[in-house]
């Protein structure tokens, strides 16, 4: 489960280096959708004041995790079948294959009605022209949903999804191992990490994965560094060379004397391992792993992304999930029916009740129904503090750039070269897509 969980963010942080099926297809129209063979048929939608009816004989295929999320799929799939008497198929398909899949498997008719996304992959797939606007419940969906959770949904002005959850990330930590330390700054972390590292027995104080750089830009943000303009929406406007951004590799840097390790080892399943060993006393790891944390053997606590040295607070990117409605999909009605039914603010809270799923909805972390333990409601805190994960098409071009700046840094290059670098193949490849 924390593998694959770790992907979904590693989709958001990760998800935005696997951009499958990119194009300029055009971007299909709110009564459009298709049959079995891929050809488009005309629905008759609803006006605003009409119950929007489900088609006759629907039945729907959902993809999303099966494992992951079973405590909540089986509620809310069962409550849907017994209100709209309508049934749905589960598959487990991850979001960051959903739309590689559905370019292959909606012509063919056997593709998902409704699926995942998070918010780095929903301009392909508006542009790729496999989902439809979320029309009929447009309304009720910005009432209830964080505006940036809205915004991720949102294309050209347009909104396609159903905002499902938030995700980000900050510091897990061992109580038992980090005792009575101060860890207030960055400053702090670093001094308890050199107390406590113990390479050759492979004790670690504080551990992340640099090599993926998502993870990265929260200590360029910390600085003032961003990627685009404009609370990461003009693409014209590249931020990830200017002087926070250098700030924050400069001390990205620095962190390789607490980290003394290749690049390339510093992975997830090194990382995960010894902290399960105890080996690792903080952990820097994401919202979509609480549950997982939650059961280890020894206290955890999470802490808010620290102060840096003469910055500010380092400031994780943060992304939303929701569900979509394919183009594909011979049941249009019924499969909005599904999207809404499991997206609402009752749905979402239930969702963070069984699984620790944060919701995208506007809630306090004194909401009837969420979760009141110290990792739900830290990182309820942490969403707060965070940085909008950049949703434009665009974004798929940044994590190369900028993976290839960490690994030239990692090793000892100048943080300002290695950005700059970065900064001009982004605007190049931007400049040349197709």
């Amino acid at each position: 489960m924390k593998k694959k969980l770790s992907l979904v963010m590693l989709s958001a942080l990760m998800l935005f280096t696997l951009s499958a099926c990119g194009g300029n297809a055009a971007t299909n129209s709110a009564n459009q959708s298709s049959n079995a063979a891929g050809s488009p048929t005309t629905t008759n939608e609803p006006d605003a004041n009409e119950e929007l009816k489900p088609e006759e004989g629907a039945e729907l295929r959902l993809w999303t995790f099966i494992t992951d999320l079973k405590p909540f799929t089986d509620y809310a799939l069962k409550e849907f079948e017994q209100k709209y008497n309508i049934k749905v198929t589960v598959e487990d398909v991850g979001y960051w294959d959903s739309i590689k899949r559905l370019s292959t498997d909606g012509p063919a008719g056997v593709g998902a009605d409704v699926f995942g996304l998070q918010t780095p992959d929903v301009a392909n797939a508006v542009q790729s022209g496999l989902v439809l606007p979320n029309d009929y419940f447009e309304e009720d969906t910005k009432s209830i949903n964080k505006p940036d959770t809205i915004a991720a949904a949102t294309h050209d002005g347009i909104l396609y999804g159903y905002p499902w959850n938030v995700y980000t990330f900050s510091l897990y930590y061992n109580k038992d191992l980090v005792k009575d330390a101060k860890l207030e700054t960055w400053d702090d972390i670093i001094a308890f990490s050199k107390k406590f590292n113990d390479v050759k027995n492979n004790k670690f104080g504080f551990l992340y994965e640099p090599k993926t750089s998502a993870f990265d830009v929260a200590f360029m943000t910390g600085y003032g560094g961003y990627i685009f303009g404009n609370n990461e929406t003009d693409v014209n406007d590249i931020g990830i060379n200017n002087e926070g951004s250098v700030k924050g590799m400069q001390f990205i840097q620095s962190l390789h004397e607490i980290i003394p390790l290749e690049l390339a080892d510093v992975t997830n399943n090194l990382k995960g391992g010894l902290w399960a060993q105890g080996k690792l006393a903080i952990n820097m790891d994401g919202s979509w792993a609480i549950g997982e944390h939650n059961k280890q053997p020894f206290p955890v606590g999470v802490l808010p992304m620290p102060k840096l040295p003469g910055g500010e607070n380092a400031m994780p990117l943060a992304g939303s999930t929701g569900y979509y409605v394919s183009s594909y999909s011979k049941y249009p009605n019924a499969a909005k029916l599904l999207a809404h039914f499991i997206t609402t603010k009752e749905m979402q809270i239930k969702n963070n009740e069984l699984t620790g799923a944060l919701p995208a909805a506007n809630i306090s972390g004194t909401e009837q129904g969420i979760r009141n333990d110290e990792l739900t409601q830290g990182f309820l805190k942490q969403i707060a503090s965070s940085h909008r994960f950049p949703g434009l098409y665009e974004t798929k071009y940044v994590w190369p750039a900028l993976d290839a700046a960490i690994a030239d840094v990692w090793k000892g290059g100048d943080p300002k070269a290695a950005l700059d670098k970065a900064a001009q193949k982004l605007k190049s490849d931007i400049a040349n897509q197709k």
